[in-house]
């Protein structure tokens, strides 16, 4: 019964998110890495013209501050969130919206924003999956002290635990689900498509300032970071229907390595979240932090995140961002997705993932290879998408279609230009040239 209670407490968290389907929305969470534009080194927290600078100087445009002692960490407003992974990368989280419109202007406005102060300080925001030139010995951690925990505690875990910390960025999104059934169904076609989402998002062509010869370099990190809370979710893949009980057992077995209780982060090492459930008492929103010390490839809150996206330069972005809403906001697609879905386990879904790494496009996915299921899936999800949004997801499925995605296109202009070719992933140019969007409008 004290179990029992436990899981429910956890059950309850996951119920609370249930929306009615015209209430659905799409959330996002976007990472960049600000560099030096003349050496593409990156720009860590601490130095003259750093990140924390750039956050003062944002402070501006009426976002209110957060401090962690002295030091500025973060940024809040109505519709958007600015924070800082371990490394300095800097990230914007849009508030859930329902259109892709939405998103976008949100994100155009904090571009308008912050890239004129970076213009002025000579540097370049990289929407890249991994730095491009700085090794993460060289980038300080954040002045944070959830990050000076995870260090010490990741490093015993993982040999790429570091890595992921500083030196990973990506693009995460997040959708809603009605009821348990609907969380079973998106939890498990999100799951079967990690390796494609990967492959589809790989962008990280630089892997501690050489060229990455293999795939999906963020994929390795997240495998050789704490297996226990990364990768696909244990039994995902094996049970026929992995609800809310199945969610909250996988988050009382793992170690969450740091709560906040009364407003305090505290170690925990070792200890599980059963343990800690019956040494604490937890407030709802003390749960709902430990929720997100997981990191698998789909995480469950009151919503589902996708996690396996590298950070990508506009449009390519919101490409990604379009292909997501299509995939599960169209139920014919998804129960297509489900139904094969069926087909595999854990076991087969890792060979999958490591023939990704490995072959990139022409690692096996099904009865085929990963680029010709992703063919499959854009005529698949195109069915149901309206012109606007398929005007978003054009840059993005020409690349596709084509063979390649954005990391084997970073891969050719480095061979042939040097480290410079990389500026195409920098977003200065967006407010500098004015560019068209997909909703032909101009900044």
């Amino acid at each position: 019964m004290v179990y029992q209670d436990k899981q429910k407490m956890l059950t309850e968290i996951l119920e609370s998110g249930e929306k009615i389907i015209d209430d659905f929305r799409i959330g996002v969470e976007i990472e960049h890495i600000v560099v030096d534009k003349t050496t593409f080194e990156s720009i860590n927290y601490y130095q003259e013209n750093g990140i924390e600078k750039i956050l003062k100087r944002l402070v501006t445009f009426d976002y209110k501050p957060k401090y962690e002692g002295d030091y500025l960490i973060g940024l809040e407003r109505e519709d958007a969130i600015i924070t800082l992974e371990p490394g300095g990368q800097l990230e914007i989280s849009i508030r859930p919206c329902s259109s892709l419109q939405e998103i976008e202007h949100i994100y155009l406005v904090f571009l308008q924003q912050l890239i004129p102060i970076l213009e002025e300080q000579n540097q370049l925001l990289l929407s890249i999956g991994y730095h491009p030139k700085s090794s993460i010995l060289e980038i300080p951690f954040n002045p944070k002290k959830r990050y000076e925990l995870m260090s010490a505690y990741l490093k015993e875990k993982g040999t790429h635990a570091h890595n992921m910390m500083k030196g990973t960025a990506a693009l995460q999104v997040t959708i809603d689900y009605k009821d348990q059934e609907d969380f079973i169904k998106k939890l498990r076609v999100a799951s079967f498509l990690s390796p494609v989402l990967a492959y589809i998002s790989d962008n990280a062509p630089v892997f501690e300032g050489r060229l990455f010869e293999k795939h999906s370099i963020r994929s390795l990190i997240w495998q050789n970071t704490d297996r226990a809370r990364s990768g696909i979710i244990p039994g995902v893949m094996d049970k026929a229907a992995f609800g809310y009980e199945d969610y909250a057992d996988y988050l009382l077995k793992v170690e969450p390595i740091l709560i906040m209780k009364d407003n305090h982060t505290i170690s925990t090492k070792d200890a599980t979240t059963e343990e800690l459930m019956e040494k604490y008492s937890f407030t709802k929103d003390e749960l709902m932090h430990i929720m997100t010390m997981v990191f698998p490839d789909v995480r469950g809150k009151r919503y589902l995140e996708i996690r396996m996206g590298d950070s990508l330069p506009f449009p390519f972005n919101f490409s990604y961002i379009a292909l997501i809403k299509a995939i599960f906001y169209n139920e014919a697609a998804l129960n297509k997705l489900y139904e094969l879905s069926s087909q595999l386990d854990s076991k087969v879904m890792e060979t999958y993932k490591e023939d990704m790494m490995r072959l990139g496009g022409k690692g096996k996915f099904l009865n085929g290879e990963i680029q010709d299921f992703v063919v499959y899936l854009l005529d698949l999800v195109k069915v149901g998408m309206t012109e606007k949004e398929l005007q978003y997801i054009a840059p993005l499925e020409e690349l596709l279609r084509g063979g390649k995605n954005v990391a084997q296109l970073s891969k050719e202009l480095l061979q042939e230009k040097g480290i410079g070719a990389l500026e195409w992933c920098g977003l200065n140019r967006i407010i500098q040239e004015g560019e068209y969007y997909a909703d032909k409008r101009i900044i």
